[in-house]
């Protein structure tokens, strides 16, 4: 179970194969497993997954802030001795892995943003919403409602499949408390002044045409100050599109990322 200490924080973090490394930043309410269908499409790579703070088995007390989790990522890079790393990063894991091109310019080779934008008003509400709910209903009613916001109707058409993913969500060992999801949420509603304008690698950003958090005009909006940025849209696929998507993905990242 590696980790290691950065300030108060104790940050645990993966590592699968061996080749180039490649760091993996997850979304709100995610950790590492997050990235799984995704992990065997991108080969001849040492995948590094981080577990952002209020998330997986990283452990942290009190308030949490998104410098900090971009913090992480780069005393990672520390702590493993790689002077250079080409990053994926999903929703708020995209917005990370932006801020630490920004932040730390030469730590970050390509990067690769997913389902990552601006956060519209409407979204806030939904995440306020859902971090208090989640104190209050039935974990597996919880997710059920999370997952209209991430998968597309195909996902819904069975079921006792929504149901088995919600029990599944539900019983990982190392799913996110009500607490932790609220303290994500609030780091996201106190945001991080970034100047993208300074990110001087190339960026891809793939977003799914079905996404409802971040439809591709809000993906737009974020990058539009990136001075090197491109935009694919993955067809039929939600925020989750690397779960609903996971070749197309990969076929993406790969022609990119070489």
């Amino acid at each position: 179970m590696p980790q290691f200490q950065n300030g108060a924080a104790s940050v645990h973090y993966e590592i699968i194969g061996s080749g180039r490394p490649l760091l993996l930043i997850a979304g709100t309410a995610s950790d590492g497993a997050s990235w799984g269908p995704l992990l065997p499409l991108l080969p001849d790579r040492q995948l590094i997954l981080i577990d952002n703070r209020g998330s997986g088995q990283t452990r942290v007390e009190g308030p949490i802030e998104l410098g900090e989790m971009v913090a992480d990522c780069a005393a990672l890079l520390d702590h493993l001795a790689l002077e250079r790393v080409e990053v994926i990063g999903h929703s708020l894991g995209g917005f990370l892995g932006l801020a630490l091109a920004a932040t730390h310019p030469d730590r970050v080779g390509r990067l690769v943003t997913m389902g990552a934008g601006t956060i519209s008003p409407k979204a806030r509400v939904l995440f306020r919403d859902l971090s208090r709910l989640y104190f209050t209903i039935p974990a597996p009613d919880w997710f059920r409602l999370l997952y209209q916001w991430l998968f597309s109707t195909p996902f819904f058409a069975d079921e006792a499949n929504v149901a088995a993913a919600a029990a599944a969500s539900t019983a990982y060992p190392n799913r996110q408390s009500p607490g932790d999801f609220a303290r994500q949420v609030a780091a996201i509603d106190r945001g991080m002044e970034v100047d993208f304008s300074t990110v001087a690698r190339e960026v891809l950003a793939l977003s799914g045409d079905l996404d409802l958090l971040a439809p591709p005009g809000a993906v737009e909006e974020l990058h539009g100050k990136v001075p090197r940025f491109t935009h694919e849209r993955i067809a039929n696929a939600a925020h989750s599109l690397h779960w609903e998507a996971p070749a197309a993905v990969a076929r993406e990242i790969n022609a990119f990322l070489r």
